[in-house]
Parts: C-alpha cells; sequence; structure tokens
C-alpha cells in the first residue's frame, strides 16, 4: 500500500451543525449531507423532522429530536455506539466507533457532542457557573482516558472566551491546525457570519482540512473537518 493509500484509509470526515430548532431547511440539510457524505455527524438543535432527514441519510446513530433548542443527535455510516454524556444544564452525547466496526480506521475513535449554555441567558450568574460546569464535565471525561477523540458542537464560545480557552488548553482545535478558521455564526442565517462559536477539538487525530458549510435557515454554519486517525 502507498503512503496516500494509506492516509485515505485511515480519514473520517465529521461534521457538526447546529439546526437553529428546525429554522435549517429541510431541502438544504439534505443537500449538504448528500454533498458533503460525513461517515459521521453531530446535530444540535435538532428538531423531528430535520431527524428524520438524518435518519434517511445515515444508518446508525441515534436521534432526540425537540422543539426547545435541547435537540441533539448523532448519525453514522457504519455502527456507533451512541449515549447521553451526563453534563450540567443540558446533556451532551457521546458516540463510540469500534475498530471492528470501522476496520479502516484501525482503532476505536470517540466522538463527544456538545451545546454549551448560550451566554447571555438570564440569571447571568447562574449561566456563567452552568457554561464553567459543562466545561468541567468534559474535560474530567477526558481526562480519565486518553484515546482518538473528536469534541463538536455549538459552544456559544468565541476563541477570546473562558470556556473555549479552557477547552483549547487541553485539546487541538482543528480549524487553527488546518489554518481555515472562520465565523460559524450570524445574528440572522443569511447574514454575513460574525463569531467563530462552533468548533471541532481533536486529540489522537490529525486535522487535514475543515470548512463552513451553510445549510440555509440556521444562523450557524456547520463545519465539516477531514480527520486523520494516528
Amino acid at each position: 500500500m502507498d503512503r496516500l493509500a494509506a492516509v485515505v484509509e485511515k480519514v473520517i470526515r465529521v461534521m457538526t451543525a447546529n439546526l437553529a430548532n428546525g429554522k435549517a431547511t429541510i431541502g438544504s440539510l439534505r443537500k449538504v449531507l448528500e454533498r458533503e457524505q460525513p461517515d459521521v455527524a453531530a446535530f444540535q438543535e435538532l428538531d423531528p423532522a430535520q431527524a428524520r432527514v438524518a435518519e434517511q441519510h445515515f444508518s446508525f446513530g441515534r436521534m432526540d429530536p425537540r422543539r426547545d433548542c435541547h435537540g441533539m443527535g448523532i448519525g453514522a455510516v457504519e455502527p456507533i455506539e451512541v449515549e447521553r454524556f451526563p453534563m450540567t444544564h443540558r446533556d451532551g452525547w457521546k458516540g463510540l466507533m469500534r475498530a471492528g466496526a470501522w476496520p479502516h480506521l484501525g482503532r476505536d475513535v470517540e466522538l463527544i457532542n456538545v451545546h454549551i449554555q448560550n451566554p447571555l441567558m438570564r440569571p447571568i450568574r447562574e449561566t456563567t457557573a452552568n457554561r464553567a460546569g459543562q466545561v468541567d464535565d468534559v474535560l474530567s471525561y477526558i481526562g480519565a482516558k486518553r484515546m482518538a477523540r473528536v469534541i463538536v458542537g455549538d459552544m456559544n464560545a468565541s476563541p477570546s472566551w473562558k470556556v473555549y480557552k479552557r477547552l483549547a488548553e487541553r485539546l487541538q482545535d482543528a480549524a487553527l491546525a488546518t489554518d481555515s478558521a472562520k465565523a460559524t455564526w450570524a445574528y440572522f442565517g443569511a447574514l454575513p457570519r460574525v463569531l467563530r462559536i462552533d468548533h471541532v477539538f481533536i486529540e489522537g487525530l490529525v486535522a487535514l482540512e475543515t470548512r463552513p458549510v451553510r445549510i440555509r435557515g440556521t444562523d450557524h454554519s456547520a463545519i465539516v473537518a477531514d480527520l486523520y486517525v494516528e
């Protein structure tokens, strides 16, 4: 096997997308999934209609759509063991891709899907404590066992915010690693993005490429990342 073939064999394409509690249009979501062909995708603010599109695209995973901005889901093209990840204020989700079911990866890979609380929710003091608690939960969990892992989601924190800085101290920001950091959020869906608050953090993986992808209707751009399993 030549070097290029070996690299391609160990690449996984990950997508994360905040679907704005139903505002991301069904047609646009379907087109993005068909065009980008992610191996595994993490969704935040997932509603029932959007979940049906994801379930049509992915053969494996789990969706828990809601209409209150708490809907979450993980979809995959191969078997993935999905369960809730207990967190302060709002649980995350985690999915384990075992090497036996994903033989081209060569080792187990874990995906963690999180949605950090909006910093502007009142009362501010409680919200600040919740956000810190959510980061504590993530760092405590990943600190117990190092492995090939990707932590993705709407983290409601630009690189200047403490939430981001704490995660970046422990993990690698895939967008920075590929010199492709771009804003992902706008005040309204159709406006230019002004803040980078959706992230892909990695350990035990090498970022080959990341890019923001527009899904019509949502104020967040999705992120697609091609990652090499070390």
